[in-house]
């Protein structure tokens, strides 16, 4: 690994690791740093697990515009890359954010898409997210019984694979949905369902909470103390729920705003249910001023209301009346909040398709050749990647004399020759295998699960055909032959070992008199010592 290449990927791996321990600030800084690197060298692979990223950290920061335009970068880039699993990643944030913002139908809609793709992608981790991403807009339609379905699966699924820090998220997420339940049978008076369902909500975050802990996913771990000194306090276990509030408060690090928030709110509502109100209105007052202060309406409504039933409780009359009002406002401008943050979301896409034009294009001339138009080595590296573990055929295509024709008929018709070429590799392999321009005068021609003898039959067609061509309407005297070396592997033969034996097959081609294709390891009959200065040129 390059010293370049190596510093993005230890910038990605920190982010990542600050991200996990719910370091969310410190991780947005190392992310949006490597996506700068990443876009400055055209790894489109790479920006879109940042903006992946970036979108993640925004939702667990309560920022939730600037995390669906990641989210949507991130899904146009996955798009254009083949990777079923990643797409379904980028697409099940993108998904949650839509929730977030208050749209279920798109969200559900996205949800879907991302376990479908999950399940084609044969990615377990990927598709337990997915699942957990569906459960979650399923449980807040009220399609409760399918929802926890579908996280109990994603619980299952990262259990499987030892992933304690996914599990601790989706116990959460499981417990949520109890609390949902409880919530729907406080409304039908179902009071003993209700305690019950608490009760379950409860044991559920506890192990949620052990396995944040172990992960030292400190987001989650908040997120889950809060939630359940929420619930310990509608079940009247007060000094318990302030047990958990306390250990929140005395974790490592920043909470984000949001988080703040929620954790001063919740205190604030088992103060009042515990009968503190003067320190209940104290940190109810803090939690509405920081909602004040980072334009949250949501935030703001809640904690207007809450702080209103705290005044009128202790019995200061008229500032409980100009928190109602105040509260009612709040509530009109919530309303008007989803028209404006569809109005926000739409100036997003227009936004994005406005870019995508250039991008699209950027992309395209970042994996083609500028001369002839066909994938680069770039893309001829992508190819082979995306066919890892599989049975494949690679050849490597040499013109022979290449150097002759460029001196003695100029580099006008050397560049005329490689274009045509080109076209011939495309035209001959069409839609069973790629052709790339490795450089200078040398191609590669990939083929997906072919035997040896169907890659050696396109092969050789393309050889005769390359030299049965007239080339005289470019320049009289022209004649072009190509030389190519074969090899197959059956998926457990590594791509940079077939590219080696290709090479060696090619040489042996060009020791034997050139104008041949050679797919076994033949001798060399007659060495050609001028060959030294035609060779290797694709490895630089």
């Amino acid at each position: 690994m390059s010293e370049p290449v190596a510093a993005l990927a230890d910038g990605f791996s920190r982010g990542t690791h600050l991200l996990r321990a719910g370091l969310c600030d410190e991780a947005m800084v190392e992310f949006r740093a490597v996506y700068a690197d990443a876009e400055a060298a055209d790894d489109a692979g790479l920006m879109a697990a940042c903006l992946c990223e970036m979108a993640w950290c925004c939702y667990k920061l309560g920022q939730v515009e600037q995390g669906l335009e990641c989210a949507m970068g991130a899904v146009w880039l996955r798009e254009r890359q083949d990777d079923k699993a990643e797409l379904a990643r980028a697409v099940a944030v993108k998904a949650i954010l839509f929730l977030d913002l208050g749209f279920s139908d798109e969200a559900f809609d996205l949800a879907e898409q991302a376990v479908d793709l999950a399940g084609a992608g044969g990615d377990s981790a990927v598709l337990a997210f997915a699942l957990n991403a569906k459960g979650i807009v399923l449980t807040v339609c009220r399609e409760l019984d399918m929802g926890m379905a579908l996280i109990e699966r994603a619980v299952s699924l990262a259990a499987d694979q030892a992933n304690i820090a996914a599990e601790a998220y989706y116990l959460l997420n499981l417990g949520f949905c109890h609390a949902k339940i409880a919530e729907e049978a406080d409304k039908f008076g179902q009071t003993e369902r209700a305690i019950g369902e608490r009760e379950a909500a409860i044991d559920l975050t506890a192990q949620a909470i052990e396995k944040a802990d172990a992960s030292g996913d400190y987001w989650s771990l908040r997120v889950a103390l809060g939630n359940t000194a929420e619930m310990l306090g509608l079940q009247g276990r007060y000094d318990m729920a302030l047990q958990y509030l306390d250990r929140s408060a005395r974790l490592p690090g920043e909470p984000g705003i949001s988080l703040r928030i929620h954790y001063l709110y919740t205190l604030g509502d088992v103060l009042l249910r515990a009968g503190h109100l003067y320190k209940a209105r104290i940190a109810v007052t803090d939690a509405l001023a920081l909602a004040d202060e980072s334009h949250q309406v949501d935030h703001q409504v809640n904690a207007a209301h809450k702080l209103a039933t705290i005044l009128e409780a202790i019995g200061d009359t008229a500032a409980a009346l100009a928190l109602h009002k105040r509260f009612h406002t709040l509530y009109v401008l919530q309303s008007g909040e989803t028209a404006r943050r569809r109005a926000r979301i739409e100036e997003i896409r227009a936004e994005t398709q406005q870019l995508r034009s250039r991008a699209a294009t950027l992309a395209d001339q970042a994996m083609s050749d500028p001369l002839t138009g066909i994938a680069n080595r770039r893309s001829f590296d992508q190819i082979l990647n995306r066919l890892a573990g599989t049975p494949v055929a690679i050849a490597i295509v040499d013109l022979d004399h290449f150097k002759t024709v460029n001196d003695r008929f100029s580099h006008i018709v050397g560049d005329a020759v490689l274009q045509r070429v080109a076209r011939a590799l495309v035209a001959q392999i069409g839609p069973h295998g790629h052709a790339a321009r490795l450089g200078g005068e040398e191609f590669a021609l990939v083929f997906p699960d072919a035997p040896e003898a169907t890659a050696a039959a396109f092969c050789e067609g393309i050889r005769a055909a390359i030299g049965a061509t007239n080339w005289s309407d470019l320049t009289p005297g022209l004649a072009v032959t190509i030389s190519i070396g074969l090899a197959t592997g059956d998926g457990t033969t590594p791509s940079g070992d077939l590219l080696q034996t290709a090479d060696n097959r090619l040489y042996i081609a060009k020791a034997n008199g050139r104008d041949r294709l050679v797919s076994t390891d033949s001798p060399v009959i007659a060495p050609m010592p001028a060959l030294a200065g035609e060779r290797r040129r694709w490895r630089a």
